[in-house]
């Protein structure tokens, strides 16, 4: 232990080369020892017993040693050190390209990405709002390639830069203005839209005035739902730290862009440096807290944000709305927890079901048949766990031989869960079983199904089917991880026979191939769309002569039909 230096600096736990514990200290040789010593603590002395080797690197100053730590644990993610989990994957904002960017929404944080925000629906109600506005390209495929504006062009949701109709620096112009909406600056929108709706409006340009009117309604609208008043523009963080659950929410030029939840070992202190230095989040100019904590006016400085507690009646609101949502998540959890351990103990499991997986089998008459694989965690849907099978084609609906053919790729890479649902009665559960017997997985204890008719559930084993209340805790989960795998698959499946019926029908028109294809689908959505639009709108897409032939196509299609 005489070769590290008694200077600041970050220690790294390893194992096999995998950093498992990463830690900061004022005098690196001091703090190392104490892992060796008899007053170490039992997390200590777990790290040294896994441990086959500790690295260190010298840092000038503490500060230091503070950033490199929490950058490096955001990096590795050793074990003994996460304390803070995203409790959902929070997407981001990206602006991709050079010249002409375009909006693009991440679940990855990059060095220019936006956010995080509260989930991918609210972003795209904020794009919708503000795409009228600035109009950037929302294709992302090769401009140079593009001899036509898209149907996008035509109801001014883009600028056209595909055929040079917006230069490059009108086109950065638009790009700031819509990097300032979505750091939250909705004043900046909603003054530059009553200075264009009054300009439009004197030069009698009153349909364009009535497009930014909506824009100018919609935005204002969507303020109110957010059901919170800021009596100026404040920039501000308010966090909350109940029974291991963090709740986050960030106000941006006042408005309220992202309601965060994480798992969280720790405390306030552990939150700052996790959070703002770990995940490399910039503090805002106010971090509001419910309660003072040792070293506070420290971590003010080192986030050059005023850590405090509220000041204002607004501030309190904030605080009091950051608290009211934690209780109800943890409250939400609780129950869930206690509906799980009465369906430990009506359906006579080895232990609470906290993983819980169900399976639905969807197709057309045997045609394009699909399964789903939905992954309930503590009670909770964990949609990045989902999975979709495509199965063989059958001659006839075989939901027998479809299940048994999802289980057997299925399990025969993964363990069996708590609980594996089945959507179906007696004949799904048993050719359940047959498939888990060749896998010697099977353990009926694990295995139920649910019945549609009467939500009864099915056991595999002689055992009668089991009647619970509709209004039974237990049995909701069970409907819950049910009807969740029956939309999945479903959803699945009609993706499929929509990509069929669109390669049949427009692969069948003359003077379609993949570009023009391409293009329809992403101005009408779908073959139906397609089929619906008007010739000019066909026309401003692909050409009058190919608009010609669809509307022939579709005309001919009816008269045979």
């Amino acid at each position: 232990m005489r070769e590290f230096p008694e200077s600041p600096g970050i220690y790294i736990f390893k194992k096999k080369g995998t950093p498992i514990y990463i830690g900061k200290a004022k005098n690196l040789k001091k703090r190392i020892l104490s892992y060796f010593s008899k007053r170490a603590s039992s997390k200590q002395k777990r790290i040294v017993e896994e441990a086959d080797h500790v690295d260190h690197i010298t840092l000038f100053n503490e500060r230091e040693a503070l950033l490199t730590e929490a950058n490096f644990i955001y990096t590795y993610k050793p074990r003994f050190n996460v304390l803070l989990k995203d409790a959902k994957v929070y997407p981001y904002i990206e602006f991709v390209g050079e010249d002409f960017p375009y909006i693009k929404i991440s679940h990855d944080k990059s060095k220019n990405s936006l956010g995080p925000f509260t989930s991918v629906g609210f972003l795209r109600e904020l794009l919708n709002i503000i795409q009228p506005v600035v109009q950037l390209r929302t294709c992302t495929g090769d401009l140079s390639k593009i001899d036509r504006p898209c149907f996008e062009y035509h109801i001014k949701r883009c600028s056209a830069p595909c055929i040079g109709l917006i230069t490059k620096e009108e086109y950065a112009e638009r790009v700031k203005m819509a990097k300032r909406f979505f750091q939250g600056d909705v004043n900046f929108i909603k003054s530059w839209l009553k200075e264009k709706i009054n300009s439009y409006s004197q030069k009698k340009m009153f349909e364009s005035a009535q497009t930014l009117k909506n824009v100018y309604e919609k935005l204002s609208d969507f303020l109110v739902k957010q059901n919170v008043e800021f009596p100026r523009p404040v920039d501000m963080d308010a966090f909350e730290i109940k029974d291991n659950i963090a709740l986050l929410v960030k106000v941006r030029k006042g408005m309220l862009l992202a309601k965060l939840e994480f798992e969280f070992d720790g405390d306030y202190p552990d939150f700052l440096k996790e959070y703002y230095l770990g995940k490399g989040q910039e503090g805002p100019k106010t971090i509001l807290v419910s309660k003072e904590f040792r070293g506070i006016k420290v971590w003010s400085k080192r986030l050059n944000s005023n850590i405090r507690l509220p000041r204002r009646s607004y501030e309190t609101n904030l605080l009091h709305m950051v608290s009211a949502n934690l209780d109800e998540i943890l409250n939400s959890k609780s129950r869930k927890l206690a509906a799980l351990k009465r369906l430990e103990k009506v359906l006579n499991l080895k232990k609470i079901p906290m993983l819980i997986e169900g399976i639905d089998i969807s197709h057309t008459a045997g045609s394009l048949t699909v399964a789903s694989v939905v992954v309930f965690v503590n009670g909770f849907p964990k949609k990045s766990l989902y999975r979709k099978y495509r199965l063989a084609n059958f001659s006839h609906p075989d939901d027998f031989e479809a299940m048994r053919q999802v289980v057997r790729r299925r399990y025969s890479k993964h363990p069996l869960p708590d609980l594996l649902l089945i959507d179906g009665g007696k004949g799904q559960v048993n050719a359940v079983m047959e498939a888990l017997k060749e896998l010697s997985m099977d353990d009926a204890q694990n295995v139920v199904g649910l019945a549609k008719e009467d939500e009864r559930i099915v056991f595999p084993t002689q055992k009668k089917p089991l009647h619970l209340r509709l209004n039974d805790e237990a049995l909701k989960v069970l409907i819950a991880v049910r009807d969740e795998s029956h939309r999945f698959a479903t959803s699945y499946h009609y993706l499929l026979r929509d990509k069929k019926m669109t390669r049949s029908a427009l692969d069948s028109i003359e003077g379609i191939g993949p570009k023009r294809k391409k293009a329809l689908l992403r101005a009408f959505k779908s073959v139906k769309g397609i089929k619906d639009a008007s010739f000019t709108d066909l026309k401003n897409v692909v050409g009058e002569k190919t608009a010609r032939k669809i509307k022939e196509y579709f005309t001919h299609q009816d008269s045979i039909s």
